[in-house]
């Protein structure tokens, strides 16, 4: 998936991937995309590393 950078060609602090497809199972219904979010959470010499944020739990 491309990611936009801003005009110094450096990266987002968040990117946000959604997980979309077809997948053979039980059900007749597609399920909604599922929103993977990654952080910027260090640099290693020029090498960006994002780590993903689990989904938080929907209120019922």
């Amino acid at each position: 998936m491309p990611v936009e950078v801003a005009a110094d060609v450096s990266l987002p602090a968040v990117v946000r991937m959604p997980q979309t497809g077809c997948y053979v199972g039980a059900s007749d219904v597609t399920a909604p995309a599922v929103e993977h979010v990654y952080v910027l959470a260090h640099r290693i010499d020029d090498t960006q590393v994002y780590q993903h944020l689990p989904p938080t739990p929907e209120a019922d």
